[in-house]
């Protein structure tokens, strides 16, 4: 016998709840700002690349978390203090996700490949890394098989796109 979520894919999606939607959120953001940043300041130290990336996605992490939890409606017995200790939690995956990249950039340069390539490469699995993200949020969310294969395609697209714009202004 059919239940009423099994027969609806919107009702399965949501019972995925709204923590599930924020980490993939984060995650993706946390990708699309360690890309971009490489991007932006790619032309420093190991070092310095490593620390503003990480320094940049911590920010990014700190605003995000204050905006989730100023707008959180919540529930009638959380306090903000649960509200902000939940929104630091479930939105960790935007630091972590500015971790491979940079492993990438550190790994490539140890193994004497030049910085930009080195750069390069870790901006391709940043974006690469939103892509699966992505893919996965679409797989979870029950969407179309058609958009769920769409989806890499598009995010990688717009990835480009947003880094070309990048590259353009320096």
């Amino acid at each position: 016998m059919k239940t009423a979520a099994s027969s609806h894919p919107h009702r399965v999606a949501r019972q995925l709840g709204p923590d599930a939607a924020e980490r993939i959120s984060a995650g993706c953001y946390g990708a699309l700002v360690a890309a971009t940043t490489l991007v932006e300041i790619g032309d420093v130290s190991v070092g310095k690349l490593i620390t503003f990336v990480i320094l940049t996605n911590v920010i990014y992490y700190a605003t995000h978390v204050f905006a989730y939890t100023i707008g959180d409606h919540g529930t009638a017995d959380e306090t903000p203090a649960r509200s902000l200790v939940h929104h630091l939690r479930v939105s960790a995956p935007m630091v972590l996700a500015a971790f491979a990249p940079l492993i990438v950039v550190l790994v490539l340069e140890l193994f004497g490949v030049a910085h930009t390539p080195a750069v390069i490469s870790g901006v391709g699995v940043a974006v690469l890394f939103l892509a699966a993200v992505a893919t996965v949020g679409a797989q979870l969310r029950r969407v179309a098989l058609f958009a769920v294969i769409l989806t890499p395609i598009v995010t990688i697209a717009i990835s480009t796109l947003l880094v070309v714009a990048k590259l353009s202004l320096h």
